[in-house]
């Protein structure tokens, strides 16, 4: 046991004393965190399908990674984990520097894991409603984007409970986002709103590329989900960036019910913290200084299990906080965003249901940076409202009474990949990237041998296959 310790211990020296090379270490983390965005038909202008890309840019990612800009992920996850998380961790940060630094080595090609495939087809099988945008083209401009809302019949004539929500852009390389809402007073035939941030009705699902869709957790015990009343319109808020003007899009988006009758604990959707929209009165971010913010909601009346948040802010916007007391004093840790990006905003699922106890008060802080620079040369006042030019302050949030147990349900569904491709054993939440030996050798999966299992995680599994 002694030498079998020692041995483990001195396995990550070995580690680093290796230089990372593109085939091994690079294209895993490239495939899986980058190419979503970054393939020849993404939305990205920039694509990194290839080493050549990879080298012609290895300056710009290792800059950008080790940032955090890239991948785009806004929420301080020291502060709170959620579901989903598209984010790189120091070990795989510290790969790309360590790779740039030793001369960008190709390494064997042999060893490539499978270039990801980029389809637009369902992994949840036929969908009950399919709701798909009237062909549009883009307005964006070369230095605007597009901001449009459709509202579209959902043509149900009975309530419907949902366990799945799915968004299928239809031309990846413009849409950037797309809010999926609910809306029971709609009209009987379609409209399209301009210059729209949110479309009407119950916000209830976010797509971003990379996006997996939402699948409410069901069991047993329990099954979750949200409600479409007869008669809604199915909502669609859409932005495309700039440059994409004259190109067209046929976004849809998928719904798949739960049989009739079945009992579902339904999902509310609720704008809690909203400052400066009806029935708050505006506020206003005067020139040339940065703006402090602050709301509150509560207490709560019943407790809470508390699936999601969605934080909002336009382009002015800097940084965002939000969390619970509760009636004893306690803290729960809702969401932090210290950089704030208007391009980048989502709704963040929390790994597990949150319960805020009843009595516990929910704060929000922000601010707002209207000095001068070079996306701001010229500040000028700018009032709550619901323009792109205007500012907000919101939290949305996904919620439902609590009961007991709700805390220890799981919310990341564990039969939808978050990655593009499959490593060879891959467990849930980690990929393994290689098998070596004691001796830090790399080899292949063999019977009755002890091997070490390196994940890109930073884990280390030591496994015996016994035959």
């Amino acid at each position: 046991m002694r030498n079998i310790t020692i041995l483990l211990l001195l396995f990550p020296l070995l580690i680093l004393a290796q230089s990372p090379n593109y085939s091994e270490d690079i294209a895993p983390i490239i495939y899986n965190k980058c190419l979503q965005c970054h393939n020849s038909g993404g939305m990205a202008p920039l694509s990194l399908e290839t080493y050549a890309d990879a080298i012609s840019n290895a300056g710009m990612i290792q800059h950008v990674t080790s940032t955090g800009e890239m991948p785009p992920w806004l929420p301080d996850t020291l502060f709170q984990h959620y579901s989903y998380e598209n984010t790189l961790n120091i070990d795989e940060i510290s790969t790309i520097l360590n790779w740039v630094l030793n001369g960008v080595p190709l390494g064997d090609t042999s060893l490539l894991p499978p270039f990801p495939s980029f389809s637009s087809s369902s992994n949840l099988g036929q969908a009950d409603l399919e709701i798909t945008i009237p062909l549009y083209s883009s307005n964006a401009s070369s230095n605007s984007d597009d901001y449009v809302c459709f509202s579209i019949p959902s043509g149900l004539f009975q309530d419907r409970q949902v366990k799945a929500i799915e968004v299928i852009p239809g031309n990846i390389e413009i849409v950037h986002h797309v809010l999926v809402g609910i809306d029971e007073y709609g009209s009987s035939s379609t409209s399209i709103t301009s210059n729209c941030m949110a479309p009407a009705g119950d916000q209830v699902y976010t797509y971003a590329p990379g996006s997996v869709p939402i699948v409410f957790p069901n069991d047993s015990l329990y099954k979750f989900g949200i409600e479409i009343p007869a008669n809604s319109n199915i909502t669609l808020g859409l932005h495309y960036p700039e440059g994409t003007f004259g190109q067209l899009d046929s976004t849809k988006v998928r719904f798949y019910f739960y049989p009739q009758n079945t009992n579902v604990r339904v999902i509310n959707t609720e704008y809690l913290i909203n400052e400066g929209l009806p029935p708050s009165p505006p506020f206003f971010i005067p020139p040339n200084q940065i703006t402090q913010m602050s709301s509150s909601y509560g207490p709560i009346i019943n407790d809470m299990s508390l699936m999601s948040i969605f934080p909002h802010m336009h382009l002015l916007g800097k940084d965002m906080l939000c969390y619970a007391v509760t009636p004893t004093n306690d803290t729960i840790n809702l969401i932090r965003i210290n950089n704030w990006d208007f391009e980048w905003q989502g709704a963040y699922l929390f790994k597990k249901f949150l319960k805020i106890p009843a009595g516990s008060i929910i704060y929000a802080s922000g601010s707002y940076d209207n000095t001068q620079s070079i996306t701001n040369p010229n500040p000028v006042l700018v009032q709550s409202g619901l323009n792109t030019q205007d500012e907000m302050f919101v939290f949305i949030f996904q919620f439902l009474d609590y009961q007991q147990g709700d805390e220890n349900i799981l919310l990341e569904n564990t039969s939808i990949s978050t990655d593009f491709f499959d490593f060879p054993n891959t467990l849930f939440n980690k990929n393994l990237l290689k098998i070596t030996n004691l001796l830090g050798q790399k080899t292949s999966e063999k019977y009755n041998k002890p091997l070490l299992y390196i994940y890109d995680d930073g884990s280390v599994e030591k496994k015996i296959i016994v035959k």
